[in-house]
């Protein structure tokens, strides 16, 4: 797809239907943010007293993390840490897991227990970053995995994670689609989504979850919630976690993150409708839910940096004498009121607040009125469903009569979200006023710490059981136990068998006892006959005329060469009772015709004791004969 096909798909988003507000424009487009620092941190954030967190020893074993080459040339400078907010202390319980919630240019952490009545902030953290120019998320950073094992380091946070996904590789939407086998329907989410997304769908994961169970009218489309992300971003983000000896326990998309909260904390009903403005640095989302289920979502890219960004702009268009620097402007943003600008009032130089509200109101009026187009959507698509709380929550929720402005322009309560309700702090947090300012930055990490049923979760089953066994070491017994286990049953189950089997083992033996008594006489019998076999042998060979041995010998003595020397004379009774193999060896080795052999043979073939002469071996090697003839006598 060329990119202008593509941007084309990314406006067709759900707003369409207000067609010729030509001022706002919808859908995830490339922007070209103004930047006169290189450095952007998160806005609303608050300005804390601790200082950096210090650096891990040896940092040359986490190389196989997200290591800073030391040749980086001096033109790409590296992006260093600003600050860290940190109050409580991280415990280990088995039943508290930390939210960790990775934002453009700052990570947040927050643990929450549960206790007898309610939940227990147990700590929390907000570490803020200096991306060097960087305009994309914290997450894509080469350094993301050592800033992450140095956060939770510092801080000293343990158990399991449960961490956001969320950021330019993350989307969730609301798609409508006809009713069609599974198969089909995941294809169909993939085509449909792909069109709302810039990165390569090949490489991604969708999810998708039904809404309605039944189309609002015969031969409608249901409503599907579909959560692309990308598979880069979940590995990098599990590579991280596993280095930092944690455990990851779900990757939730943020939208479905928020269900648990309402039900524990804001006290929510399963009838209620709610919704959430969720107002970060790039990009805004907001969230309705009715109960715990999630029923639509939207994001649109503006929030706190355009804020700060139309401050710089304000000093650049009044000609303020020293330019505004980006914390300069994070600053008057956090403290300044522009909704109620005094005119009198001056923020630098000669730049009043009301030069600078005029440049902030149209981004803030924006936000204010996008946020309005997605509820009024959702009053279309959903008919008689009525929003009956706004939540406000992120960095831009923190800036001056926002929230009332916000309720003026919507109609509908609106509220920041605040600690209250079934909230408590442990004793380690010994004041609650810095954390009553931040909480709604605060707000998604604790709603992940919270979370406990997750529609979708983006951990692979295969990696989440490698993850138990290289973290909880214990687990390798669990097969050494069950290895244990089959072999015990198996011998049981075989020694069972032993007495059984002795049993008929000694029945046999008896059986073949009282059968060697039956057959005793047939033996005596069998003895007798091989008795008289060889008797009958002795007659035979005592009845028979035997040779003349001693004319025989004579007679070798006779004939025999001086160079033969005959070893043995035996007779062949199995031929001939008359046969005798003769056998030898030659003294002296001559030719064949004239070997002492040859003449020896010859003359045994001639004498008058003897006759048919034959199988003659000789082995000319070794000297040695032998042959074989008949007697006569």
């Amino acid at each position: 797809m060329n990119d202008e096909n593509k941007k084309a798909g990314l406006q067709k988003d759900i707003s369409s239907i207000f067609a010729g507000l030509e001022d706002i424009d919808n859908g995830r487009t490339d922007k070209s943010p103004i930047y006169t620092e290189d450095v952007s941190p998160d806005p609303g954030s608050v300005s804390p007293p601790s200082g950096p967190i210090p650096p891990l020893p040896g940092p040359e074993k986490e190389s196989h993390l997200s290591p800073v080459s030391s040749s980086m040339s001096s033109s790409q400078p590296m992006p260093e840490t600003k600050s860290l907010i940190f109050g409580g202390r991280f415990t280990n319980r088995r039943n508290a897991y930390v939210g960790l919630d990775i934002g453009s240019s700052s990570i947040k952490l927050v643990q929450l227990c549960p206790v007898s009545d309610g939940w227990e902030i147990e700590g929390y953290a907000i570490q803020e970053f200096q991306m060097s120019g960087a305009s994309g998320d914290i997450v894509e950073d080469e350094n993301f995995g050592r800033w992450l094992k140095e956060l939770f380091s510092a801080v000293g946070a343990r158990g399991g994670v449960i961490c956001s996904l969320r950021g330019g590789k993350v989307n969730t939407g609301l798609i409508q689609l006809a009713r069609m086998p599974k198969g089909e329907l995941a294809s169909a989410s993939r085509l449909e989504a792909g069109r709302r997304v810039t990165f390569n769908m090949d490489k991604a994961l969708v999810r998708n979850i039904a809404v309605d169970k039944d189309p609002t009218r015969p031969g409608g489309k249901l409503n599907y919630i579909v959560t692309v992300v990308s598979r880069e971003i979940i590995s990098t983000i599990l590579t991280a976690i596993q280095h930092t000896s944690l455990q990851a326990i779900s990757l939730l998309p943020v939208p479905f993150a928020w269900k648990d909260f309402f039900i524990e904390i804001a006290g929510v009903g399963s009838s209620t409708t709610v919704a959430v403005v969720d107002i970060g640095k790039v990009r805004t989302q907001v969230c309705i839910y009715k109960g715990n289920r999630l029923h639509f979502n939207r994001e649109f890219e503006t929030g706190g940096r355009d804020v700060t960004e139309a401050v710089i702009q304000a000093g650049q268009t009044f000609g303020v004498q020293s330019k505004i620097t980006w914390e300069e402007a994070e600053e008057i943003k956090r403290s300044t009121n522009f909704l109620q600008a005094d005119s009198m009032q001056t923020l630098k130089d000669n730049l009043s607040a009301s030069q600078v509200a005029g440049m902030v109101r149209p981004v803030l009026e924006k936000i204010v009125q996008e946020s309005k187009r997605s509820l009024e959507y959702f009053r279309q698509l959903y008919r008689k469903e009525d929003i009956s709380q706004v939540y406000l929550c992120g960095g831009g929720a923190l800036s001056p009569g926002f929230e009332r402005f916000f309720q003026e322009r919507l109609g509908t309560p609106v509220k920041a979200f605040g600690i209250g309700g079934r909230i408590k702090l442990h004793n380690s947090i010994k004041t609650s006023e810095e954390l009553q300012t931040v909480f709604p930055r605060l707000s998604r990490a604790a709603a992940l710490s919270i979370s406990r049923r997750w529609e979708i979760n983006f951990i692979p089953p295969l990696d989440k059981i490698v993850q138990d066994i290289l973290r909880r070491k214990l687990l390798i017994l669990i097969p050494v136990i069950a290895i244990f286990a089959v072999s015990f049953l198996f011998y049981r189950s075989k020694a069972a068998l032993i007495p059984q089997h002795e049993k008929i083992l000694e029945a046999r033996k008896q059986q073949l006892s009282d059968s060697q008594a039956d057959l005793s006489p047939y033996q005596v019998l069998a003895g007798l006959k091989r008795q008289l076999a060889a008797r009958e042998k002795v007659g035979l060979y005592s009845s028979l005329r035997q040779p003349n041995w001693k004319g025989i010998l004579k007679e070798f003595s006779r004939i025999t060469p001086p160079s033969i020397i005959l070893s043995r004379i035996n007779s062949v009774p199995e031929e001939n009772p008359y046969r005798i193999l003769v056998s030898g060896w030659v003294t002296e080795r001559e030719p064949s015709l004239h070997s002492g052999i040859t003449q020896f043979v010859v003359k045994v073939e001639n004498s008058p004791f003897f006759k048919d002469v034959e199988k003659i071996y000789e082995d000319i090697d070794r000297g040695t004969f032998s042959f074989s003839c008949t007697l006569i006598y």
